[in-house]
């Protein structure tokens, strides 16, 4: 048999745009081949056709580790056809990456009914779209875990004792309850897939979930006390450090995730109102956060922003390390004992406002939270802060 080889591609044909799209060609035989289209597109200049990478462009890391990523994808359908004992052709590769071009008695007869849960796994992460690159990563290591776990292990196989074993595994090799829990998430959102998509359908009352419920782990929020962020604030810093200092107090006094942080520009203000439609909920919920930038801790993030011509430095080539890192130093530098970092800033902030409003609709609407339940995580860390100061005091 033949070695199936892949390339990535930039198209060569004639069109009125100038940018290209790039697609990975497969070659199956010397004349049979297949392109798949990896929905990324640039400008000619911008590829280097021998080492297969985008160049010359802003975004070039970001776009080469996607393009990787969907072709290492796209390779491991190879491996899981001649497992599962099924010929690996353009046919196979076009049921899996794009079912919805065929009727379902076809798209089951390709995935035979009961299909290995890995396999429909692996090929409805390669179809997924408008998926964020870590989400992708976290999904991609669930199925190669339970592909692991369980090969071959079919849909109408998956029950509670599997899932039971699931965990087990995952244990013994020392992975966080949390981290189990994402596993988890994972496979109950494919399970749910397969069945909207009429892969397959347990009868009522069998679904693997219906009697197993994975153990929830309640999350640590660490958040800075107010002798703490007062200490932040006014203790001398080295001059080369002051700049994260102030970054990270806005954050502290906005609550912004540093996904939102590091975007947020002058064209967002309406008059000294920052409003922000957070990326984490952008796709789920038209929410939008006002942030009342001169009423919020008496005015600071305004003053802060101002100082930096409200053009905070974060579009320089790894911004986020260099942040993260000059935090952990400021914490050490202050003798904070706490590991210091941007979300620490957001807990910061709606302990702090849970504790000054006690209003859960506040920190929800400031905060851009969707769920009562987490806005009320931190009306509690805020009514264990009070505890904690009264028992200290002496009346």
């Amino acid at each position: 048999m033949a070695e199936i080889l892949y390339k990535l591609k930039i198209a060569d044909y004639p069109s009125k745009k100038s940018e290209k799209p790039i697609h990975l060609q497969i070659s199956f035989s010397r004349d049979k081949r297949k392109n798949v289209a990896m929905d990324i597109s640039v400008e000619p200049y911008q590829w280097d056709r021998d080492r297969e990478r985008v160049i010359n462009h802003p975004s070039a890391a970001l776009l080469n580790s996607q393009l990787q990523k969907k072709k290492r994808a796209i390779e491991a359908l190879e491996d899981e056809a001649e497992r599962a004992c099924v010929a690996f052709t353009p046919e196979f590769v076009d049921r899996m990456l794009f079912p919805e071009k065929y009727s379902q008695e076809e798209l089951e007869e390709a995935l035979r009914v009961d299909p290995v849960f890995s396999d429909y796994m692996l090929q409805a992460l390669c179809r997924q779209v408008g998926i964020k690159l870590s989400t992708v990563e976290d999904q991609m290591k669930t199925q190669k875990r339970f592909a692991r776990y369980f090969p071959g292990l079919r849909f109408s196989q998956i029950n509670y004792n599997v899932l039971v074993e699931f965990e087990r595994r995952c244990m013994m090799e020392g992975h966080a309850r949390s981290t189990i829990g994402k596993h988890h998430k994972n496979i109950r959102k494919f399970i749910n897939q397969a069945m909207k998509e009429g892969v397959y359908v347990y009868p009522p009352g069998q679904h693997p979930f219906a009697n197993y419920k994975p153990p929830k782990v309640a999350g640590k929020r660490d958040f800075l006390t107010e002798r703490e962020l007062k200490k932040v604030e006014v203790t001398a810093l080295p001059a080369h450090l002051d700049m994260y200092r102030q970054m990270f107090l806005f954050i502290c006094y906005t609550g912004l995730r540093i996904s939102d942080f590091m975007r947020i520009d002058a064209g967002m203000l309406r008059e000294d109102v920052l409003v922000v439609r957070p990326i984490k909920t952008e796709n789920t919920s038209g929410a939008e956060v006002h942030l009342p930038l001169k009423l919020l801790w008496n005015g600071r993030p305004w003053q802060i922003w101002e100082a930096f011509n409200f053009r905070f430095p974060t579009t320089s080539t790894g911004f986020d390390c260099k942040f993260n890192a000059a935090l952990k130093a400021i914490g050490l530098a202050l003798g904070i004992p706490k590991k210091i970092s941007a979300h620490v800033g957001r807990h910061t902030f709606l302990t702090h406002l849970a504790m000054k409003t006690g209003n859960v609709f506040h920190v929800m609407n400031l905060g851009g939270i969707k769920k009562v339940d987490t806005a009320m995580i931190y009306i509690h860390l805020a009514e264990q802060d009070n505890r904690k100061f009264l028992e200290r005091v002496e009346w």
